[in-house]
């Protein structure tokens, strides 16, 4: 991935999956142009009050939510998790709703939802993002639902063996890219000894086109880099490239199923090693670091070990923490074997990155000048 915003994006969340809170007391501020007299509209600022005041509890499961959202997409309103919380505190953006839209099915409506915080310090309000999901009448009921569907509905879906392609109305299937990670998959399946996963890919032109689609109007991060993508735990790659071949992102896809407590580092650091990272493939990126530090530049290898997501780039290009992890799986390759790396990656026993490094000689101590020899 060229840029780490998505995946920085994603971080934010992951964490919190899992976690149980307290319900808190949620104030919904109702913009004036919503009709609060109209009986659907009142059904959904009731159920939303609801969902915004236990979503928080779980992103696997929510009485307000559409019950086989979960099931496609496990994690169907992950970017909302506690979206509340800033480096202000934990309840700093509040909920504001701001539009409820009709769409051509009666029963489904759009609910645009804003988040904002204000600092009585500076006295500033922040938008942390405007986020948009699908409020379905059923059986007199109101029941949430990802708004991908909807925003998705005029792609096109192409299947090339074990990747299920979305292509955006605004570009056309690249039959060469998508040869190429054919291709890619068969080297990826002979790596780690396993068969084809299914997986989802989103083709879209650009990162504001994959927000929108994953539902977002505005998030800051949107506008941060030219390219990206991500892949999220339902098998499901996002790419904001303009590219049907994002074998770095489908290697993620890979390793989050073969190998559930990969450290990041080692994620990252395998899906660079076989995947690249942006445009160019790890070699490349393994050259410009090499320039970079023959100019007589320095890293502190070791600062990233606990979170490659940090933004540090060559040439806006390189991420040097992903290419950390990526010679650390070179060094596990070369110095011992493939099944040695795999080892690490399945880290069975859950142990800290620290733990796993020694087992192919790297230290605190060391670990520039052991990795630097792989350069």
């Amino acid at each position: 991935m060229k840029k780490i915003l998505l995946f920085v994006f994603i971080a934010l969340h992951i964490g919190c999956f899992s976690q149980k809170q307290e319900e808190p007391s949620i104030h919904l501020t109702i913009s004036p142009v919503i009709d609060r007299e109209k009986e659907i509209n009142k059904k959904i600022i009731t159920a939303l009050i609801e969902f915004l005041a236990t979503k928080n509890q779980s992103s696997q499961e929510n009485k307000y939510w559409l019950k086989s959202d979960f099931e496609k997409y496990k994690t169907p309103y992950t970017d909302l998790v506690n979206i509340e919380n800033s480096k202000f505190g934990t309840d700093f953006y509040k909920p504001t709703l701001m539009e409820i839209i009709d769409t051509k099915t009666a029963d489904c409506k759009i609910v645009k939802i804003a988040y904002i915080g204000y600092n009585p310090q500076t006295k500033d309000n922040t938008i942390r993002c405007i986020y948009n999901i699908v409020a379905n009448h059923i059986h007199n009921d109101i029941l949430f639902s990802h708004y991908l569907d909807y925003a998705t509905r005029d792609y096109t879906p192409v299947t090339i063996e074990s990747i299920h392609y979305f292509i955006s109305p605004l570009k056309k299937l690249n039959s060469a890219e998508a040869d190429q990670q054919k291709l890619d998959i068969v080297k990826i399946c002979k790596f780690f000894n396993c068969s084809p996963i299914p997986v989802h890919y989103y083709s879209c032109t650009s990162p504001q086109e994959l927000f929108r689609i994953k539902g977002f109007d505005y998030n800051p991060l949107m506008y941060v880099s030219e390219t990206g993508g991500l892949a999220e735990s339902n098998n499901t790659v996002f790419s904001g490239n303009n590219a049907d071949c994002y074998t770095h992102e489908i290697v993620h896809i890979y390793v989050n199923k073969l190998f559930p407590n990969a450290p990041a580092i080692l994620n990252e650091g395998i899906a660079t090693y076989l995947g690249g990272s942006g445009l160019y493939n790890y070699d490349w990126h393994k050259n410009n670091l090499k320039k970079f530090l023959q100019k007589g530049n320095t890293i502190d290898f070791q600062r990233y070990i606990d979170n490659p997501f940090e933004r540090f780039y060559i040439d806006n290009e390189t991420p040097v923490p992903y290419m950390i992890g990526a010679l650390i799986c070179e060094r596990a390759l070369k110095r011992y074997d493939r099944e040695k790396l795999l080892q690490l990656l399945q880290n069975k026993n859950n142990s800290d990155i620290r733990v796993l490094l020694r087992e192919i000689g790297i230290t605190p101590e060391n670990m520039n000048a052991v990795l630097l020899q792989e350069l």
